[in-house]
């Protein structure tokens, strides 16, 4: 599978969706369709079961499997929050911008 970058963008496969969260301080994620965006203090990421808002501090990526749509983060999390494909999350963040 090829990973597809567009500023801040990865494409990836999906499967079975699984979000393990150690500790508030590491998340292992299965099935991660697409990372939509994302900087220190927020992950928008989509998934099997919608999209995954993560929020936190000193986010950042330590291990990727674009094959297999594995993702782990380190960081503070803070909040963990899903939302459907086409609804609430992604409308906010447009609004945010456009508002």
């Amino acid at each position: 599978m090829t990973l597809h970058q567009e500023s801040n963008r990865y494409t990836m496969t999906s499967g079975d969706h699984l979000v393990t969260v150690r500790n508030r301080k590491r998340m292992d994620m299965t099935s991660v369709k697409e990372i939509e965006r994302f900087d220190q203090e927020e992950f928008y990421i989509r998934t099997a079961q919608g999209h995954l808002l993560i929020r936190g501090e000193e986010l950042r990526i330590v291990h990727l499997d674009v094959d297999k749509g594995l993702l782990t983060l380190e960081g503070n999390v803070k909040l963990v929050q899903y939302d459907d494909e086409d609804s609430g999350l992604s409308k906010g963040f447009l609004h945010k911008l456009f508002g």
